[in-house]
């Protein structure tokens, strides 16, 4: 039996992994002062230095263990998710009880037990898994929460699909099932007492379009329909049933989003792990762990000499790569000469920029390889060669499948439909690809997969994306300037995409 404290819970940082063959306990005392012992049995989730929550065991019933240890500030942490846990009953709300607190034994660990529902899961653990049509469903349960919680007084700051969660209960005297959404993550509920109708319009919208920004902009067709379910529950705030204002206002907080989340790429979290050293900065997503990872941080160039060489090029070379039995996309970005590797030392590498392009693409919905490790070289503060490992996407560039469809064939339809597509996301957020050659992308029936992200930027001038956005297009019909009729279909498309442009843009 591993023995937790205080101390223990710091020092492990994400490590912490308790097992049926070492139980791990932490000794702690409740309110009363009596004496308890809780056995942690699957940590769910780890903020280190901050907070642990865990499925533990305590009187021999399953519970949520919420264990904070912030140094100096752990008691304010603690008593704040009470007091929103008391909050959101008080208010009639679904959310799991609090059990019991109390504090370590060594008193530097606040103890917050709390019920846990059994046979349930988030929204968001459903959503990957569901129908169109279910997610639909699943988003009318939410708004109608979000909505009473607005007209109670209360607001969750911290609203994402996660923080929802779903279990089927019997209904008393009854054999039916119910399915009751419990809100969650009650530290990050916020109360607003003193409003006869609730939350204002103001501040209920913006909490609404803050969940709806976490969706990629293929959902935003779903958002007028919901955004009147809305307006339906709260009918006495007289919002305006008019949804360009609130489409606006999604836009808005989705470029707020991005602006938040791309700061996190380049340090650690519990998606990403962050490695900075000399010789090297690295970080990649943990789901990639494994013992040839690790060999192939120490020697990437081994694994392209080992692999099958896609490009050779001065600037950068591709090879397919395997890294623990599976096939991947590696960039390694080199360095030509003495004075362009001055001239990038002290720059952001073209990995880099992938890196974080790609997730910017992720979040909005737009296809692309998933991003997997971005790695530097460095000397320092110096860059030299730079890496960039992304899933290996099967499928033929939409230069070479084109040529084999006839001009007026369902492919073509699907694939300036897709383009189409694209160009709107690039015009409502300021994007510039940078080069729009057609081999730099690939269609599927399912999307457009869009590769080659070391020259894309968002640009938030006004004139200057014009400018920019009519040269990506510009190279866009280039790519069929040798064939008249292609030319000439394509062009229509960049017509009505230079259209977008006379529509207002998001501020950026």
């Amino acid at each position: 039996m591993q023995t937790l404290d205080t101390r223990t819970l710091i020092s492990s940082g994400r490590a912490l992994m308790p097992t049926d063959a070492a139980p791990t306990v932490l000794q702690w005392q409740d309110e009363n002062g009596e004496a308890q012992s809780l056995e942690l049995l699957k940590v769910l989730r780890i903020l280190p230095e901050k907070r642990v929550v865990a499925l533990a065991r305590w009187r021999g019933q399953h519970v949520l263990a919420k264990l904070f240890f912030a140094r100096v500030r752990w008691p304010q942490h603690l008593q704040r998710e009470i007091d929103g846990v008391q909050a959101i009953v008080t208010a009639g709300i679904a959310t799991p009880a609090v059990l019991a607190s109390g504090t370590s034994v060594d008193g530097g660990t606040g103890v917050l037990l709390l019920q846990y529902i059994e046979s349930s899961e988030t929204v968001g653990q459903r959503w990957g898994r569901v129908t169109a049509a279910e997610r639909e469903i699943l988003l009318r349960k939410v708004v109608t929460l979000i909505a009473d919680c607005h007209g109670r007084g209360l607001v969750q700051k911290d609203i994402h699909l996660d923080n929802f969660l779903l279990s089927n209960e019997q209904l008393p005297s009854t054999q039916s099932q119910n399915e009751v959404v419990y809100l969650l993550d009650a530290a990050a509920v916020s109360v607003h007492p003193g409003e006869s109708h609730g939350v204002d319009s103001v501040r209920s919208l913006q909490n609404l379009a803050l969940l709806f920004a976490q969706f990629p902009v293929q959902n935003d067709a779903q958002v007028p329909a919901l955004y009147a379910l809305y307006c339906s529950l709260r009918p006495q705030l007289e919002m305006s049933v008019d949804p360009c204002m609130f489409s606006a206002l999604l836009q808005q907080n989705r470029l707020a989003r991005l602006r938040v989340v791309l700061d996190k790429l380049y340090r650690e979290t519990s998606a990403h792990a962050c490695v900075q050293k000399r010789d090297r900065f690295v970080v990649y997503r943990r789901a990639l762990e494994s013992p040839q990872l690790q060999e192939f941080l120490q020697a990437p160039d081994d694994f392209i000499a080992r692999g099958r060489l896609l490009k050779n090029g001065n600037s950068s070379t591709v090879a397919l790569v395997q890294i623990a039995g599976r096939d991947y996309v590696l960039k390694r970005y080199n360095i030509k000469s003495f004075w362009h590797g001055l001239r990038r030392a002290l720059r952001p590498s073209r990995a880099w920029v992938s890196w974080r392009n790609a997730h910017m693409l992720e979040m909005l919905g737009v296809a692309t390889p998933q991003p997997l490790l971005m790695m530097e070289r460095r000397c320092g503060a110096l860059r030299r060669e730079a890496y960039f490992l992304s899933e290996f996407v099967a499928g033929e560039d939409v230069l070479r499948y084109l040529a084999k469809e006839p001009i007026n064939s369902a492919a073509w339809e699907r694939v300036l439909t897709q383009f189409g597509q694209l160009f709107q996301v690039m015009c409502d957020y300021h994007i510039v690809h940078g080069d729009m050659k057609a081999t730099n992308f690939i269609s599927t029936a399912a999307a457009l997969i869009v590769l080659d992200l070391d020259a894309m930027r968002k640009e938030p001038d006004k004139e200057r994306f014009r400018n920019a956005f009519g040269r990506d297009l510009q190279r866009f019909i280039a790519n069929w300037q040798d064939k008249p009729e292609c030319a000439a279909r394509v062009l229509t498309l960049v017509e009505q995409s230079g259209q977008h442009l006379t529509s207002q843009p998001a501020d950026s």
